[in-house]
């Protein structure tokens, strides 16, 4: 799991430029999904955890800096 998240954060900081800003912005999104909101992405069997999510989120580049505004 560790490599999975590993590849999920360097897939993510192709779209998000800094390790600071990718923990803002995933952090940001997580607590949006842990309101209520749906993810963009579908759900993986083994993937629930919302911060797992939003990660995939921002390394699919659906989710960046311009959200956060």
């Amino acid at each position: 799991m560790a490599e999975e998240i590993e590849e999920i954060v360097h897939q993510a900081l192709k779209h998000i430029k800094s390790r600071y800003l990718l923990v803002k912005v995933a952090s940001l999104r997580e607590r949006c999904l842990a309101r209520g909101d749906r993810p963009l992405i579908l759900k993986d069997s083994d993937t629930h955890r919302n911060s797992i999510i939003a990660l995939k989120e921002c390394a699919e580049g659906l989710w960046d800096v311009k959200h956060r505004e």
